[in-house]
């Protein structure tokens, strides 16, 4: 199968947990001491220009040597920096609940940041003599920016890209002759037609044009593909240049998603099949969400894993099930 590079398996840069809390407060007017200032100047060009730019978050912390190894020498010429460092390296890794060697994308780790990290109190800054820490760590300037949105350091969709691609992406899913779809939107589509109570274009998505096309025409072609489908690109988590899905890590559940509901259904990849076939064995294999958006199991086992909907099932779900979205 031909696949493309730019995976979240490999990364573009690499840097320090604690990196990403001094890019913030670069971009908020303060220097931070800690670190070299052109390090931080060239992680946030990087990540204002790219949006899919893959981050592979770095520390030293387990490659300390061995005490008999090191001598009493060491630790008359230690860098306390370092150590400060090193404490914040790991501080930030264990807010954020991950480990040295974890790749995300930017806007992944910019949003979980925000949410964990209100503060810079205990983290860069310290009340005990000797761990003071960054003279600007109260400043405000972290504070000041986190409280806005990850979209401030970020690269985002300007509004006006966004609507000019929905206008054409919506066009398209009404005229064009083969949908492509991705396997488990299809379930989004039932969730969002909810046994008729769907009825309203959504600006982030082409649920509702893919819906009304099937709706007037259930013999249409669908073709099931992996990845971003035709439904996804109005949305701001879709990158026009590469078409990944810069969400979350690039929502790789939805990856999973996508193959569970081949599997269950026997089918394959760009399997064509005409749209009332692929709803018919779809409800009759899949009754409810928590079989693929529930795992099975309804257990989340982390953020990158979580379960969309109920635990227990999307009740939308279940009543377009019920009562079906073909007429």
């Amino acid at each position: 199968m031909k696949k493309a590079n730019d995976g979240i398996s490999e990364s573009d840069i690499e840097i320090r947990p604690h990196h990403l809390l001094s890019t913030v407060c670069a971009l908020g007017g303060v220097r931070c001491p800690l670190v070299d200032q052109n390090r931080i100047d060239y992680i946030l060009n990087l990540v204002k220009n790219d949006a899919t730019l893959r981050i592979r978050l770095v520390s030293d912390a387990d490659e300390i040597r061995y005490f008999r190894d090191l001598g009493s020498a060491y630790y008359n010429q230690m860098n306390e920096q370092d150590v400060f460092n090193r404490k914040r390296d790991l501080d930030v890794l264990q807010k954020l609940g991950l480990v040295p060697g974890d790749t995300r994308r930017a806007r992944y780790l910019y949003t979980l940041l925000f949410e964990r990290i209100k503060t810079l109190q205990d983290i860069c800054a310290y009340d005990t003599q000797g761990w003071e820490g960054c003279p600007n760590a109260r400043s405000g300037a972290y504070e000041g920016i986190q409280a806005k949105s990850f979209a401030e350091i970020v690269k985002m969709r300007s509004d006006e890209e966004m609507n000019s691609c929905k206008d054409r992406t919506a066009k398209e899913t009404y005229e064009s002759e083969r949908l492509y779809i991705r396997p488990h939107h299809l379930m989004c589509m039932a969730c969002y037609y909810s046994g008729g109570d769907g009825n309203v274009p959504r600006q982030a998505d082409n649920l509702y044009e893919a819906i009304h096309r099937i709706q007037d025409n259930p013999d249409i072609d669908v073709v099931l593909v992996e990845g971003c489908c035709m439904l996804c690109e109005p949305c701001d988590g879709y990158d026009p240049v590469t078409h990944r899905c810069v969400h979350d890590g690039g929502l790789i559940r939805d990856y999973k998603k996508d193959l569970d509901v081949l599997q269950k259904l026997g089918l394959m990849p760009g399997t064509v099949i005409k749209a009332r076939d692929v709803y018919k064995m779809l409800f009759e294999g899949i009754p409810s969400t928590k079989d693929v958006c529930g795992y099975g199991d309804g257990i989340e086992t982390s953020r990158e894993w979580r379960i969309c909907g109920s635990k227990e099932g999307n009740e939308g779900y279940r009543k377009t099930v019920e009562k079906g979205i073909i007429p």
